[in-house]
C-alpha cells in the first residue's frame, strides 16, 4: 500500500474539513471538460464520484491523475515561494508522515500574519468617561481571504477585531468592544520618525445603536501616555460626530427638531475641554485663561439661544448695528426706539464704526422703515445746544423724534433704554436694559409676555412725550 488514499484522505479532511464540493473542485482537470457533451454540473458530479471512490478504496496513485495533476488546481498550492505538493509526493509510498507533516506546516503558515505590526496599541476617546482608552493587540492570526483577526486587550479583558491591509496602504480595523463594533480606517504614511497615525472610527453610540457615531482616533508604534497633551488635543469629545438626527423623524409635521440646541451641545463639549487644559496645561496662563473664560460666556448665551431663552449682551453698539441690518433686509416696518439722551450716546460718537453706524440709521427710511425714537431727558427746558443740534440732525433724516422728561415716567416702566420691532411672528424681538436689572446689561427677550409688557411701556412713554 503506497498511502495514495491515505495521502487524499489527509487533505479532505485537514485542508477541507470534510467539504466534498471545496474538495472536488481542487482535483478537476478542466481541460477534460467538452462543453457540448455534457453539462457542467454532470462534469463535477462525475468527477466527485470517482474522487469518492478514489477516498474509500485503498488504491494506487492512477495514470489519471498523474496526467492530470499539473491541471488540478491544488497543484498551484504555495508555501514558502514553491509548490505545497509535487506530483512524487503522491507518488511515493514511504513519505506519508513527511505528507502529514508538510500539511501540518502549511496550515500554521495559514495561521500566521505576514503584515506590519509595528503599530499596535489603538487610543480612542470615550465620550461616557471623557477620557482617552487603550486597546493593544496581543495576537494576530490569519482569516479568510487577506483578513486578519486581532485579539486586543484593555485592562485584562480581552476582544476580537479583523486587521486589513490594502496596497494603497490604507488600513482597515474592525473591533468589537462591549455592545457594539467600531470600524477604523488608517493610512500608513511609512513615516519612520512618526511614533502614530491618526485615523478616524465610525461605530454606534454606546447606549443608542440607532445613532451612527464618527471620532478620530490614533494607532501607536508604543504605549503614550494619555494624560500627555497633545493627545488631548487630537482625542476629545470635540473631535466627534453623531448622526443625532436618526433618532427623530426629520419629515413629520408634529415635530419639529431644534439643531441649535445640536451645536449648543457641541460648544458645551468644546466648554469642557476647555476646562480640562486649564487644568492640565494653561492653569498658570492668564492669557489662556481669559480667552476659554470668555468662550463660556458666548457657549452660554448660545445655550440660551438654541432653548429660546433670553440671553443678555454686553455691547450694544454691536446690537443696535445689527438690529439696522435686520430691519434694511425685512423693509417696509416701523422700529421703535426709547432712549435716554446725553452727550455719551451712540449718536455722539466720532470714530468710523460708530459714524457708520450713525449713518446706515439715518438712511432706513430708504427701504421704508418708519423709525420712531423717544429720547428721555432730564428737563426739556434744559437741553444743551449739541442735544437740540443732534435731534434736529435726525428729524432732517425722516425719522420721528420726540422727547419726555424722565421723571414723568421712570416709576411706570421696566426700562429707559430699549428698541423693538412688531410684526406678529418669530421675528418680533425687544432690546432692553431693565431698570431693576443690577447687571449694566442688554437684555435680548423673544418671549410674548415681556414683548407684551415692552410695547405697553412703550405706549405709556408715548403718551407722556411731545414732538420735537
Amino acid at each position: 500500500m503506497d498511502g495514495f488514499t491515505q495521502k487524499l484522505r489527509l487533505i479532505y479532511t485537514k485542508l477541507f474539513h470534510e467539504d466534498m464540493d471545496k474538495f472536488t473542485e481542487e482535483f478537476i482537470d478542466n481541460n477534460k471538460f467538452k462543453k457540448g457533451e455534457q453539462s457542467r454540473k454532470e462534469f463535477v458530479l462525475n468527477r466527485k464520484t470517482v474522487l469518492r471512490r478514489w477516498l474509500n478504496k485503498e488504491i494506487k496513485c492512477t495514470r489519471d491523475f498523474q496526467k492530470s495533476f499539473n491541471n488540478y488546481k491544488i497543484s498551484r498550492y504555495q508555501f514558502h515561494g514553491t509548490a505545497l505538493f509535487s506530483l512524487d509526493d503522491f507518488r511515493q509510498s514511504n513519505n506519508l508522515e513527511a505528507f502529514e507533516e508538510k500539511i501540518d506546516h502549511y496550515l500554521q503558515y495559514k495561521r500566521e500574519v505576514y503584515v506590519n505590526k509595528e503599530y499596535k496599541h489603538i487610543y480612542i476617546f470615550c465620550i461616557e468617561k471623557k477620557e482617552i482608552l487603550l486597546y493593544s493587540i496581543v495576537k494576530w492570526e490569519k482569516g479568510q481571504g487577506e483578513e486578519v483577526v486581532i485579539t486586543l486587550e484593555k485592562d485584562s479583558t480581552f476582544y476580537k477585531g479583523t486587521f486589513s491591509l490594502r496596497e494603497d496602504s490604507n488600513i482597515f480595523i474592525s473591533m468589537k468592544i462591549e455592545r457594539t463594533t467600531l470600524y477604523l480606517l488608517f493610512h500608513d504614511n511609512h513615516d519612520s520618525s512618526s511614533r502614530y497615525i491618526v485615523g478616524t472610527s465610525m461605530g454606534y453610540h454606546a447606549r443608542d445603536n440607532k445613532v451612527p457615531i464618527s471620532q478620530k482616533v490614533v494607532f501607536s508604534k508604543e504605549k503614550l501616555d494619555t494624560k500627555e497633551i497633545e493627545l488631548t488635543f487630537i482625542l476629545n469629545e470635540t473631535e466627534t460626530i453623531s448622526a443625532i438626527e436618526n433618532r427623530l423623524n426629520l419629515h413629520s409635521k408634529e415635530l419639529k427638531i431644534n439643531h441649535f440646541v445640536k451645536y449648543a451641545n457641541k460648544f458645551r463639549r468644546y466648554h469642557n475641554l476647555f476646562n480640562r487644559l486649564i487644568r492640565k496645561k494653561y492653569h498658570q496662563h492668564f492669557y489662556y485663561r481669559l480667552a476659554f473664560r470668555e468662550f463660556y460666556s458666548f457657549y452660554r448665551l448660545f445655550e440660551h439661544f438654541s432653548k429660546k431663552e433670553t440671553y443678555y449682551i454686553l455691547d450694544y453698539q454691536r446690537a443696535f448695528f445689527e438690529a439696522i441690518k435686520t430691519v434694511e433686509s425685512i423693509k417696509d416696518i416701523p422700529l421703535f426706539i426709547v432712549m435716554e439722551l446725553n452727550e455719551e450716546s451712540l449718536f455722539f460718537a466720532n470714530s468710523d464704526k460708530e459714524l457708520e453706524i450713525k449713518n446706515r440709521f439715518f438712511n432706513l427710511s430708504t427701504y421704508g422703515v418708519k423709525s420712531t425714537i423717544i429720547f428721555i431727558v432730564e428737563e426739556l427746558s434744559a437741553l444743551s445746544k449739541p442735544c437740540k443740534e443732534l435731534l434736529h440732525e435726525i428729524k432732517e433724516h425722516n425719522i420721528e423724534v420726540k422727547v419726555v422728561e424722565k421723571e414723568k415716567i421712570i416709576h411706570k416702566v421696566n426700562s429707559l433704554d430699549f428698541f423693538f420691532i412688531h410684526l406678529g411672528d418669530e421675528r418680533d424681538f425687544v432690546l432692553a436694559d431693565p431698570i431693576r436689572d443690577n447687571k449694566d446689561v442688554f437684555k435680548l427677550f423673544i418671549n410674548e409676555v415681556t414683548l407684551d409688557e415692552y410695547r405697553s411701556d412703550y405706549r405709556k412713554i408715548d403718551g407722556e412725550s411731545e414732538l420735537f
